[in-house]
């Protein structure tokens, strides 16, 4: 009778193990941390749903792919939130950092910042500013410098070729 007995409290206590087991997978504090902030978690592909105000940033290598809940989305990529969840999306191919797929904050390099979008080079009347690599407008006294200058080798141009045809 006292066989049966053990037996069968033995057999409770595994199941009551492994459904703690399976609870703190879900909560993400049996792997090592590789699960921190996941509702459900994997060994093998990491985090599939986060915590409400979390984002789902999703890490490829090769053909696999890992998930990882975090407060924000690294260098190169921007969080959406969405009804069913938040998830980080990579910016642009000429973008380093973004605000949203339409807007950058950050270009790569040989690339030019002007008004959220990365440029080959500054559109007309716009100016390189070399440590940010941003287009900036120029400055209306130094273009107005510029157009006199302009008008007065014009000038300067015409004076010579006057002289000699009289």
């Amino acid at each position: 009778m006292r066989a049966p007995l053990c037996l069968l409290l033995l057999l409770a206590h595994a199941v009551d193990m492994l459904a703690l087991y399976r609870r703190k997978k879900q909560a993400g504090t049996s792997l090592g941390g590789n699960c921190t902030g996941c509702v459900i978690c994997s060994e093998e592909n990491g985090c599939s749903t986060c915590q409400q105000r979390l984002f789902l940033f999703i890490r490829r290598e090769g053909i696999r792919q890992y998930g990882k809940c975090v407060h924000d989305c690294p260098l190169g990529f921007f969080g959406i939130r969405g009804q069913e969840a938040n998830r980080c999306k990579k910016c642009g191919a000429t973008c380093e950092s973004c605000f949203s797929q339409d807007f950058c904050i950050r270009c790569k390099r040989r690339f030019h910042l002007y008004k959220g979008k990365c440029l080959p080079t500054c559109p007309p009347g716009t100016l390189t500013h070399q440590s940010t690599r941003e287009c900036q407008e120029r400055n209306p006294r130094q273009k107005n410098r510029k157009d006199r200058r302009q008008r007065k080798d014009r000038k300067l141009e015409r004076r010579p070729h006057q002289r000699g045809s009289q």
